[in-house]
C-alpha cells in the first residue's frame, strides 16, 4: 500500500511531534517491529535503543522540539530538515544542567511502509550542540 506525499508529510510531523511530546504510545504506533535505526552513521538498533537515544534528549531537554523546516518526500521516504531547540535542564552526557537554550539544525530521512516507520537515519549537529553547552 503506498500512501501519497501528504499521508508521508503528515506521519512524519506525527512522528516528531509525538516525540516532543514523550507520547511514547503514539510513537510506538508508528514503528515497526522491524525498525532499523542510524544515526550520525552509527547502527543505533532497533526501537528500544532509539527510544534510549530519544529519552536522553527529552530527559536533558524537557522543552526540547523539532522545529520542521522543510519536509521532502521522495517515495516511501520523508527528508526532514529541522532545527531541535530547548534549555538544558536536565542531565545530557555527562553534563549537568545549565540552563543554557541550544538551538542546532539536524536532518533525519524517515522511509514508511504503510503507515509505519522502517528506517530511520538522523544526523544532529551534536559538535555545535556541546559547543553550546560549554560556551
Amino acid at each position: 500500500m503506498s500512501f501519497s506525499e501528504d499521508e508521508i508529510r503528515e506521519l512524519v510531523e506525527c512522528l516528531y511531534t509525538a516525540i516532543d511530546r514523550c507520547d511514547w504510545a503514539t510513537v510506538e504506533a508508528l514503528v515497526s517491529p522491524r525498525l532499523v535505526v542510524e544515526v550520525a552513521g552509527a547502527a543505533v538498533g532497533a526501537w528500544q535503543q532509539w527510544r534510549s537515544h530519544l529519552e536522553e534528549f527529552t530527559n536533558g531537554f524537557s522543552d526540547g522540539r523539532h522545529v520542521l523546516e522543510e519536509v521532502l518526500v521522495d517515495g516511501s521516504h520523508g527528508i526532514s530538515r529541522f532545527t531541535f531547540t530547548g534549555t538544558h535542564d536536565g542531565e545530557f552526557r555527562g553534563l549537568a544542567p545549565t540552563g543554557k537554550k541550544v538551538a542546532v539544525a539536524g536532518i533525519y530521512i524517515d522511509r514508511f511502509q504503510g503507515d509505519l516507520l522502517v528506517a530511520h537515519r538522523g544526523q544532529l549537529d551534536m559538535y555545535g550542540l556541546l559547543q553550546q553547552l560549554a560556551g
